[in-house]
């Protein structure tokens, strides 16, 4: 693997005791970028994008988008919990708190945080068009996770079964979280 000796790096600073959250989110990047072909000195934040569009720009079917590299954000809390989890492991986890480590409490129990950014920007949100019929399984929204919106087909009725969906945004709703981007 191209990048070995630096991942083999990263890895062992998992296992070194008092790490800052900083350093753990910095090592996850930089194992991300170079398992995601970069040479580990490009920034995740660009990563997602420019591998969009490559692959865009190369593809000869359908992209999927799972297949894309991480966002900072989802990286950043992944490597907190994988931090943690190895200091329990380890029984080195005196004192540190899991609500530090990418953890939270819902519901009475403790749940990772999976990013703390919106699914994607506003202008993106507003091309998705899954064009459901009630939103069975194969509807792109409900896939990633995301709402359905008034481009969704029957979903504009109100009939929408998709768990994201809580209520159908209106067109001024969608302008209104526009401005808050």
């Amino acid at each position: 693997m191209k990048g070995q000796p630096i991942i083999k790096e990263c890895a062992n600073c998992f296992i070194l005791l008092n790490q800052t959250n900083h350093v753990i989110k910095d090592l996850g990047n930089k194992t991300m970028t170079i398992m995601f072909g970069n040479d580990g000195s490009s920034n995740l934040e660009r990563l997602p994008y420019n591998t969009l569009v490559k692959k865009i720009t190369t593809a000869k079917s359908f992209v999927h988008l799972e297949r894309l590299p991480p966002t900072s954000s989802s990286t950043k809390f992944h490597c907190l919990r994988v931090y943690y989890q190895i200091m329990v492991w380890m029984g080195t986890d005196d004192g540190m708190d899991a609500l530090d480590w990418g953890w939270k409490v819902d519901n009475n129990q403790m749940v990772p945080i999976m990013t703390d950014m919106k699914a994607a920007p506003y202008n993106l949100l507003k091309m998705i068009h899954c064009n459901c019929q009630s939103c069975p399984p194969h509807c792109s929204c409900r896939r990633y996770g995301l709402p359905c919106h008034a481009g969704c087909g029957n979903c504009q009725t109100g009939s929408c079964d998709n768990p994201y969906s809580n209520n159908i945004s209106t067109d001024d709703d969608i302008e209104s979280d526009s401005d808050e981007l």
